[in-house]
């Protein structure tokens, strides 16, 4: 997944300001306890969140897809004490980890959870946020991006994740690359930011790839 080899990106995460105590706790304890960590977003990912956000001044941030809570926290670590990550997610049982740790942290209570389908939770939404995050199900990554952007700021923007599929969206990456039916919603969903003249875009090939986007 990560694009990087292991040295650079260490020393990437060494030079870099990370998350605190809590937050890396949380990482450990996904990675030891969790199945499917590696949908963790990580240090250098999660540097990168915390930096947009202090260079931005956001105050309100949307998540799509929580996961154990790691970027959440992290996200809410950068933001003033009247500052607020909404996040959303479908899986009511994970929450456990999530809350046990947002708990320890004094930036816990900036965090709003909110269970349920993505795209029926965000047409319940009318705050404007000035940061979107989407890190959820492949599929439903278009309808996400065109219901957020509405729901953002005047200065507002989104990072979406996960958008290199471990290289799997590149035409003729790998010989033995499997195409999934998440790389062909990604690939999709790419060439469709892409196409739009009203947007300015960045791609990062960081961790497993990160979309930055602005409306013009």
């Amino acid at each position: 997944m990560n694009f990087l080899n292991e040295k650079i990106l260490n020393y990437s995460i060494e030079k870099s300001t990370c998350p605190g105590e809590i937050c890396n706790n949380l990482e450990i304890y996904t990675k030891e306890n969790h199945p499917l960590h590696r949908m963790i977003c990580g240090k250098l990912e999660a540097s990168l969140l915390k930096f947009l956000i202090s260079l931005s001044g956001a105050r309100e941030v949307l998540e799509l897809g929580t996961f154990t809570g790691y970027s959440a926290l992290a996200m809410a670590e950068s933001l003033p004490e009247n500052g607020r990550v909404t996040t959303i997610d479908k899986n009511k049982k994970i929450s456990a980890i999530s809350n046990e740790f947002w708990k320890q942290s004094e930036h816990g209570h900036k965090i709003n959870q909110m269970f349920g389908d993505g795209l029926s939770v965000l047409e319940t939404l009318t705050t404007k946020f000035d940061l979107v995050f989407i890190d959820a199900d492949k599929r439903n990554y278009q309808a996400y991006f065109d219901k957020c952007l509405g729901l953002l700021s005047d200065n507002g923007f989104i990072v979406v994740d996960n958008v290199l599929w471990s290289g799997r969206v590149v035409p003729n990456f790998s010989e033995d690359s499997e195409e999934d039916k998440s790389t062909k919603y990604l690939v999709e969903f790419n060439d469709y930011i892409e196409s739009r003249d009203d947007l300015v875009k960045t791609l990062l090939p960081i961790r497993d790839g990160i979309y930055l986007i602005k409306r013009i």
